[in-house]
């Protein structure tokens, strides 16, 4: 698997291929284009579709499913999800990422055939967490882990926006130790946590940094 500094990024999911403009030299981390994104994106187009033998047959059941995504940045994983049958998505980032998501959005408007909706969401702003109107059947989020001051607030975000039957899809790469060790102290009291086998990712989109994991509430109604 190849990352690359180019301006334009495509991804092919199903039929279509995204196409995600990036800028590098900004002073916004969400910005860019990171590996995380494009590895979940492509775990789960491999597993969308139900058969005998496919594990996640049921946790990757999107349709009639509302979802929303936390640090989408340049909107690469929530696009990539909703072409796989979402039926509902917010995509939420800081503002000053705002003008990069609605690029994206704009320029791949052609194959979403809608436009999604999009908010501004601080993760320690109550407020607009409950504007979004939780609770939804997933939450999406990719290399969200970097900043340990803000990684109770991102817990907490994903505790109340995600249903007790939801699931969090996270991608995950490890970036700052303190905010690593935080993030997984806080997950392992609030979710339990399954982690996806390396040889599950796809095989073209599998980065030796980069995993995903299927967290689900540990108060989760059966």
């Amino acid at each position: 698997m190849k990352f690359t500094d180019s301006p334009v990024i495509e991804l092919p999911v199903n039929d279509a291929v995204l196409s995600l403009q990036q800028d590098n030299g900004s002073m916004h981390v969400g910005t860019s284009v990171w590996p995380c994104s494009l590895v979940l994106v492509k775990f789960t187009e491999r597993w969308a579709s139900p058969s005998d033998n496919n594990p996640y047959a049921s946790v990757l059941d999107f349709g009639g499913k509302r979802a929303v995504e936390l640090g989408t940045g340049c909107g690469v994983a929530g696009m990539g999800l909703f072409l796989l049958g979402l039926t509902d998505l917010v995509l939420t980032d800081i503002a000053p990422v705002m003008p990069a998501l609605k690029r994206n959005l704009k320029v791949n408007k052609p194959i979403l055939r809608k436009t999604l909706k999009h908010s501004i969401l601080y993760w320690n702003n109550a407020q607009q967490i409950a504007a979004l109107n939780p609770p939804f059947d997933f939450v999406v989020a990719t290399d969200v882990v970097y900043i340990r001051e803000s990684v109770p607030s991102l817990v907490s975000a994903m505790e109340t926006l995600v249903s007790d039957n939801g699931v969090v899809l996270l991608g995950y790469q490890l970036r700052a130790p303190e905010a690593h060790e935080l993030f997984w102290e806080l997950c392992d009291k609030a979710f339990h946590i399954e982690k996806v086998p390396h040889e599950h990712l796809h095989p073209d989109y599998a980065y030796e940094e980069t995993d995903v994991f299927l967290l689900r509430k540990k108060n989760e109604k059966q």
